[in-house]
């Protein structure tokens, strides 16, 4: 069991020990504010995508910064994909504005 926290103002996300005073270590980001794929910015939610035997196939962050969600790989500070988003803010299908959240919807099979 950890605790994943976007932690915003160090532009990462945070995978900490759930002991009081527990170890973190950064999952996404932590390459300062930024639109790089190893970079997030004003980051607002993270869910974890994982595998049928419950290992961790990614962290998805929601970057309302650069109005994109990022799929990040589960090595420490891996590399980012956009999912979602990354096309400026606005309205279009393919935009997002200052999102606040990231969820994700399985399957009726399980998938």
């Amino acid at each position: 069991v950890a605790y994943l926290v976007a932690d915003t103002f160090n532009s990462r996300v945070q995978r900490c020990a759930p002991a009081e005073g527990g170890d973190c270590t950064t999952v996404a980001g932590g390459h300062g504010t930024g639109s790089a794929a190893n970079q997030l910015s004003h980051q607002c939610g993270v869910a974890l995508e994982q595998a049928a035997d419950g290992s961790v196939m990614a962290y998805l962050v929601g970057d309302s910064g650069n109005n994109r969600v990022q799929r990040c790989a589960p090595a420490e500070g891996g590399a980012c994909t956009t999912v979602a988003g990354g096309h400026g803010e606005g309205s279009a299908a393919n935009q997002l504005s200052h999102q606040c959240g990231v969820a994700l919807e399985q399957a009726a099979d399980g998938s």
